[in-house]
């Protein structure tokens, strides 16, 4: 069984942010995985999901953005408790580095090494970043090379072809090799972000009712119905007015008459509420 580090006294500097981006990426993994939902049923449904799957898309980019934050920012705390100081500044140096600061926080534990599959996903999830996050050739060619090679995308693939991959499929699997990878050298010296713990409210999953295209569209049908150029029957107004107000907030049409044509307002009440 590896023996556990003991964690050195604080100094100025001891600020790990890692599980704070950690848990912000699954926060949005999870996300992206109930856009994908939605739009799978808008699309079984006859409709474009396309509102849905961009809102996916997003949500898998920042996944990707603070998984590979947090990451370094594990390594660079972990090297300032080990005082260890990095010399190169990119990514894998301090990745490579983790065998030395493991060694100096808990020498009784076995030498750490980086697996080959992990070194292979870390330079695959930096590779993501610096494609999503700089505007440079080399990184954008960098990861079209690596996505071919690895047999997920065809020779000569352009950038929306390699932008289709930011799915929840992808979200998840950076998720979990990044994980797996934590836990094993967060055994040996004290610790790594973690989803364990890592509580996430139901507020923070929920779509902002402006950005819902459902709940939009039958806000726009009793607006239209109210003003004349769409017909509803009672029946179907009583529907889309029971549709806007689900939720935690709910969407209400209030019709202020003022002389012949009057003004329409939106107010955003608590669910449950009473149209006014």
């Amino acid at each position: 069984m590896t023996a556990t580090a003991s964690i050195p006294a604080a100094s100025p500097h001891d600020v790990d942010l890692s599980q704070v981006m950690f848990r912000q990426a699954l926060r949005e993994a999870r996300r992206a995985a109930d856009y994908a939902e939605r739009a799978a049923k808008e699309e079984a449904a006859g409709g474009t999901g396309l509102q849905l799957r961009m809102r996916e898309r997003d949500a898998v980019t920042t996944t990707i953005i603070l998984t590979q934050a947090a990451a370094e920012a594990f390594f660079n705390w972990t090297h300032i408790r080990a005082g260890v100081t990095p010399t190169g500044v990119d990514f894998m140096s301090r990745a490579t580095l983790m065998r030395t600061s493991a060694a100096k926080l808990n020498s009784k534990a076995p030498a750490f090494a980086w697996t080959r599959e992990e070194k292979k996903d870390f330079e695959l999830l930096t590779a993501w970043r610096n494609f999503l996050g700089h505007s440079d050739a080399r990184a954008r060619d960098r990861l079209r090379d690596e996505l071919v090679k690895r047999g997920e995308l065809p020779a000569g693939a352009g950038d929306q072809q390699i932008t289709a991959l930011l799915t929840t499929a992808l979200a998840e699997r950076i998720i979990s090799s990044t994980e797996a990878a934590f836990q094993r050298v967060g055994a040996i010296v004290g610790g790594a972000p973690s989803s364990h713990g890592a509580w996430i409210g139901q507020e923070e999953l929920e779509v902002p009712t402006l950005e819902d295209p459902e709940q939009l569209r039958s806000l726009l049908r009793v607006l239209l119905r109210r003003t004349g150029p769409v017909r509803l029957s009672h029946d179907e107004l009583l529907n889309e007015r029971d549709r806007q107000r689900s939720g935690p907030v709910g969407l209400f049409l209030r019709l202020q008459r003022r002389g012949r044509r009057g003004r329409a307002s939106v107010e955003l009440r608590s669910g449950g509420g009473q149209q006014a």
